[in-house]
């Protein structure tokens, strides 16, 4: 039976939003959770795991909607091989911890899509955030985790349908006086969760009240 439980305490560490985060594997079957991008370091050029790649969007109900899981694809091409993230296993039983830092201010970001011009963004009021990770589970739709190479404490997820069969977990937290640069080209927008499903935390307000303040 699946449960898996994600904890975090967000707060603002310089010019970052910081989200350290705990997820609980309560169920009966192994869990596999999302952790890091597959990525090219610039400065070597070598295959890494970028622990703190993440994918940001304006979600329903003003909401960011940001965190480790399945980017949107992209609907202006078609995408050969989608980005699929590197996880973690979870045995039953078993919490890992880990850390996502999202610099401010907040914009629209995707691994399929590059940086805009400041002009080429709108700024959008915010009434919460709602940090989602993301996870399979074992056992189902022919999962396979296969290892990887550059990142031997991770590994790769494939399924019948990898993008179906993933699911996510999420916690949302109300903002007050925190904006998003919302992105004026073709970027795609896709609900991780409906807010209404996620997990309310008043712990992020006054996290983010001062992250508007210092600006």
């Amino acid at each position: 039976m699946e449960s898996v439980r994600l904890t975090c305490q967000p707060n603002k560490e310089g010019k970052h939003l910081v989200f350290p985060y705990q997820v609980e594997n309560a169920g009966s079957a192994d869990i596999f959770v999302m952790e890091a991008l597959p990525s090219i370091d610039p400065a070597s050029g070598k295959a890494r795991a970028n622990e703190h790649g993440c994918t940001v969007q304006l979600g329903p109900g003003d909401n960011a909607i940001l965190g480790k899981y399945l980017a949107p694809l992209p609907t202006d091409r078609r995408i050969a091989l989608p980005v699929i993230p590197l996880a973690r296993r979870v045995a039953p039983g078993e919490t890992i911890s880990s850390r996502l830092m999202v610099p401010l201010p907040l914009a629209e970001t995707s691994p399929y899509f590059g940086d805009l011009p400041l002009r080429q963004y709108d700024q959008v009021d915010i009434k919460g955030a709602i940090f989602t990770i993301g996870y399979w589970i074992g056992g189902l739709d022919g999962l396979a985790a296969l290892p990887v190479e550059y990142a031997p404490e991770l590994c790769q997820i494939v399924t019948r349908n990898t993008a179906r069969s993933a699911r996510t977990a999420t916690l949302r937290f109300p903002a007050t006086g925190l904006q998003l640069f919302k992105r004026r080209d073709n970027f795609p927008r896709a609900a991780a969760t409906p807010p209404e499903a996620a997990v309310e935390d008043d712990a992020m307000a006054t996290q983010v009240r001062s992250a508007a303040r210092s600006r």
